[in-house]
């Protein structure tokens, strides 16, 4: 872990920081892992001064490397002329950020503001071992209005109907689809449009893949997401998913996603027209892929945008639809921001978490031009002049951006017993093999993997 520069500078135990950072990775969550904490509460931890916002405080912020840093070097000095009683020390986490602050959770060493995740329940396990305070008293204190971010997201940061983070970012997964325009018109093909469906993505994928005998030299279509929590975006075009609504119930066996595995085995090894899983992002920025989908919208500024460089023109949307269902796919998800119960200053750093999860740091975020582009989690952001006129990039994909999350409505749909990774790495490695040619779509094999699921999300929460 690194120290960026603070506001205003001051001195650092680098010590203490390369201490912390030299730390064993921790695989998983669990009750031992978070031992040294206790339940989540309103104030600091035992002992510790409460600290209000008025009071001079010197805060923490776990920032990820690279991906935010732009936005923090531009909002950060705002905060410091807002809350000139605050000073902001960056701990720059490197590595595995999720890792690091489990490890931090143990030794009770955790910064006063950390970043996370929900797709991967990382928020819910810190929130619920108590590594988060509860923050629903100070939004009531200071009027909050939660309705300035995504319902969608409030409700999936809501651990027994309490908030111990705010949305930090907020989109809806997988949904987005990008094309290489010269290669349309090279086969004499219109570009997509929003009434495409996924028949018509399979027509033009098909006239797109390019054969030099055995060798496939251009393909008409790839997908850059997958596993993880992206495949629920996958399976809910077909109007399946992992789990059931509750997310006690493993439903890998269902015939929507029978249907779903089948059209992918099909794309993939029967029809040929889909590149294989490795390599897929790069091949299409290299301009021998001529479609791509179920990408993250920020595709554009984390990939397309900085590998392209005007070797061809490009333009994106929102997936195709099911020809049936009429569903384009999808989940909401996003990352949490959140106040630990570490902090000496709660008060401050709840100055600090309103701070980053506002309008316009979600708009910095957009407008950063290196690290992660992914929005703040607030309807005011994804609709800001400044993020539909962004400059150098194509206004049909800034409108896609936007109306992905006022169209595309797919809740959240996770394991209830916060035990994501774990199924993953039941159910992934499975879907692999189908996408892969080594195992069939056929209900024997999903039945099996569904049986496996079915053992985690019977254990209890840890």
């Amino acid at each position: 872990m690194a120290v960026r520069a603070m506001w205003p500078p001051r001195g650092v135990d680098a010590r203490g920081l390369l201490r912390r950072s030299l730390l064993g990775s921790v695989a998983s969550l669990s009750g031992a892992l978070f031992a040294a904490c206790g339940p989540g509460v309103a104030g600091g931890g035992p002992g510790r001064p409460a600290g209000g916002a008025g009071t001079p405080a010197t805060l923490r912020l776990g920032e990820r490397a690279r991906a935010e840093e732009q936005a923090f070097d531009a909002r950060l000095p705002v905060f410091r002329e807002q809350h000139p009683n605050i000073a902001v020390e960056r701990e720059v986490i490197t590595g595995n950020m999720i890792e690091k602050l489990q490890t931090m959770a143990v030794s009770n060493t955790l910064p006063d503001n950390v970043h996370c995740y929900t797709g991967d329940q990382s928020y819910h396990n810190f929130s619920a071992n108590g590594a988060f305070i509860t923050i629903d008293d100070r939004i009531a204190r200071d009027k909050v209005d939660l309705k300035g971010w995504f319902p969608e997201m409030v409700e999936i940061m809501r651990i027994e109907g309490k908030l111990h983070g705010l949305p930090f970012k907020g989109q809806v997964l997988a949904s987005g689809f990008f094309y290489n325009e010269n290669l349309l018109r090279e086969r004499g093909l219109q570009p997509p449009t929003e009434n495409w469906t996924l028949d018509d993505l399979v027509k033009a994928a098909q006239q797109l893949t390019i054969r030099q005998g055995s060798e496939t030299v251009q393909w008409g279509y790839a997908v850059q997401t997958w596993g993880g929590e992206n495949f629920v975006a996958h399976l809910r075009q077909w109007g399946g998913d992992s789990f059931s609504k509750d997310g006690k119930r493993a439903t890998m066996d269902t015939p929507q996603v029978l249907e779903a595995l089948q059209w992918y085995e099909r794309m993939f090894n029967r029809e040929g027209i889909l590149h294989p899983l490795q390599g897929a992002a790069a091949a299409f920025v290299q301009g021998k892929v001529a479609m791509i989908g179920r990408t993250y919208l920020n595709f554009k500024t984390a990939e397309i945008q900085p590998k392209v460089q005007g070797a061809f023109e490009w333009n994106g949307m929102m997936m195709p639809k099911h020809p049936r269902t009429g569903k384009r796919g999808g989940m909401f998800a996003g990352d949490a921001h959140a106040v630990t119960r570490d902090s000496t200053h709660p008060d401050a750093a709840f100055e600090l978490l309103k701070f980053v999860t506002d309008k316009e740091f979600g708009v910095a975020l957009g407008l950063q031009t290196s690290g992660s582009t992914t929005l703040g989690g607030r309807p005011d952001v994804y609709a800001d002049p400044r993020i539909l006129n962004h400059p150098g990039l194509p206004k049909q994909a800034q409108l896609a951006q936007l109306n992905s999350v006022k169209e595309i409505n797919e809740p959240y749909s996770v394991p209830w017993n916060f035990r994501a990774p774990e199924v993953y790495r039941v159910r992934d490695p499975a879907i692999a093999k189908i996408a892969n040619g080594e195992a069939k779509a056929d209900p024997g094999f999903l039945s099996q993997v569904n049986q496996e699921m079915q053992v985690i999300l019977d254990l209890p929460r840890p």
